[in-house]
């Protein structure tokens, strides 16, 4: 039985990252937005890797959790900023515009 739940525990978690895939596609489509279909996978795949994290012995589970963890965040701060579009990087500064005359006495 103890062979059991370890098998069970990892086939949980192998859906869970086909669940992310899924989701994440299908969010993606849906609202037309890339940043929350992946914010949706990175969810999913988090959940896979805190599955995983019981049944690894040692160091590696809390590793790997861990990881997944920092990346999603790292992900969806990055994703937060607006984008920068490559031609507004090159494209020199707009000048000034001047200011309209003063109306007074």
């Amino acid at each position: 039985m103890t062979d059991a739940f370890p098998l069970w525990v990892r086939t949980a978690a192998l859906a869970c990252v086909a669940a992310g895939l899924v989701a994440g596609a299908v969010t993606a489509v849906v609202s037309r937005d890339g940043q929350t279909g992946l914010k949706v996978a990175l969810d999913f795949w988090l959940a896979a890797g805190l599955l995983n994290l019981g049944v690894a012995p040692g160091w590696e589970g809390p590793a790997v959790a861990a990881s997944i963890l920092v990346v999603r965040r790292l992900v969806g701060a990055t994703l937060a900023r607006p984008a920068v579009r490559f031609g507004d990087v090159l494209r020199p500064p707009a000048a000034p515009r001047p200011r309209p005359p003063a109306d007074g006495p």
